[in-house]
């Protein structure tokens, strides 16, 4: 039986698949490899929020070139003697302070439409960032249940034989058979999941992903500086830049209120007079108070609004932030254990179950539970490298560490 294992085991190994050869299709598609960064790259270019993100900016500046918005002139004919028509232009103006005003909070949006752009990119970053290490773990997965599926399954056709000779009983084909359905489950699960990931990668950056390889699942390298909060990211920073562009918009509320003016040029005189031009100064006054003070409560209350708003930001990032550490170091400590104890462990169970059944020392169940308890080590290994990876990613997100 140990010859059996370790030639199936050699065999198998020797003939595992690569990534998308478990379909009948793969055989006539040229894969090529994508890092990561790749795909990063090339998902920041197309990716609808960047797209958006960067509309938005566009959109802004145009609105900041346009802050300087005077009311249109307005062009008469009048017929003051009722003896002819003549021309006049009249031009309104608001005060000063108020251009300047529409001026800085159109800075501001701009502003804040490139913060939006860095925030939107570092979602993207964690999207798909996510994503791909999903697919790196659905590949692995695969690779592993293939190996265990085809173990298993020969090792229940070798127990058939011995029981049709009388060699193996009705407990010890049963237990090989009950094995051998549910590695095959799993593996069928693991197909499924590989087959959904890639969907779902294919779906967030656009990519063929059945054209495309990825490279294999590591461990990604450990995270710095995790003993204090970072001193701001790309969300409390967008948090701070709508509180400026809200009290910017209360100024200029507050600047509304002054008082405007007009000029205008009418030639209003009868043809016979010796001073045909006739010029008109005014001044607009806020008498409708309840407009102005309307406006003013209403920008003061969405200023408020902005910085609870911001407060709430800070916030919430502190508690993310916390949670992320704490994934993290609750990863980390898994992924050494199996790195220090548990890989190392499952090889020695692996090697003496096999030593020991060949020598009958021990039985034939016992032997399949050591087996799957060492399966179970290494998958454990591979679901707790893709968390700590997961954990990576979060906290590069929160920090704002795009690339």
């Amino acid at each position: 039986m140990r010859r059996l294992f370790i030639g199936i085991f050699m065999l198998v190994s020797s003939g595992l698949p690569a990534e998308g050869q478990l379909s009948p299709q793969a055989g006539a598609i040229s894969q090529t490899t994508l890092s990561l960064d790749s795909v990063i790259a090339m998902s920041l270019r197309q990716h609808p929020r960047m797209l958006a993100a960067e509309a938005e900016l566009k959109e802004q500046k145009a609105l900041k070139r346009g802050s300087f918005n005077l009311d249109d002139p307005q062009i008469m004919l009048e017929a003051p003697t009722g003896d002819f028509f003549t021309p006049g232009v009249q031009q309104s103006f608001d005060n000063p302070l108020v251009y300047i005003q529409q001026s800085k909070v159109g800075k501001r949006k701009v502003a804040l439409a490139e913060v939006g752009i860095a925030m939107n990119k570092s979602e993207v970053i964690r999207q798909v960032s996510i994503m791909y290490n999903q697919l790196q773990y659905a590949k692995t997965s695969l690779r592993r249940y293939f190996l265990q599926d085809s173990i298993f399954n020969a090792l229940y056709r070798a127990t058939e034989k011995r029981y049709s000779t009388g060699d193996a009983g009705v407990l010890e084909k049963t237990s090989a058979q009950a094995r051998a359905q549910e590695s095959a489950l799993l593996f069928a699960h693991a197909k499924g999941e590989l087959s959904k990931a890639k969907q779902l990668l294919a779906l967030l950056t656009g990519l063929d992903t059945s054209a495309i390889s990825l490279t294999e699942l590591v461990k990604f390298p450990a995270a710095a500086g995790l003993e204090i909060f970072p001193s701001s990211s790309p969300f409390t920073n967008y948090a701070q830049q709508n509180l400026i562009v809200a009290s910017q918009q209360l100024k200029l509320a507050r600047a509304e209120v002054i008082p405007g003016f007009s000029v205008g040029y009418m030639n209003q005189a009868e043809l016979t007079s010796e001073i045909i031009q006739r010029f008109q100064f005014g001044l607009s006054f806020p008498l409708w108070f309840w407009t102005h003070s309307s406006r003013i409560k209403s920008a003061k209350a969405n200023s408020e609004k902005a910085n609870h708003g911001s407060n709430l930001v800070v916030q919430n990032f502190n508690i993310a932030w916390l949670d992320a550490i704490t994934a993290y170091q609750k990863n980390l400590s898994s992924v050494q254990y199996y790195e220090n104890t548990g890989l190392e462990q499952s090889e020695i169970m692996l090697d003496a179950a096999n030593l020991s059944h060949s020598a009958g020392e021990i039985g034939y169940i016992e032997y399949l539970l050591i087996l799957s308890q060492s399966f179970r080590i290494n998958a454990g290994y591979d679901e707790a490298l893709k968390n700590y990876n997961d954990s990576i990613i979060e906290l590069n997100y929160l920090k704002g560490n795009v690339k």
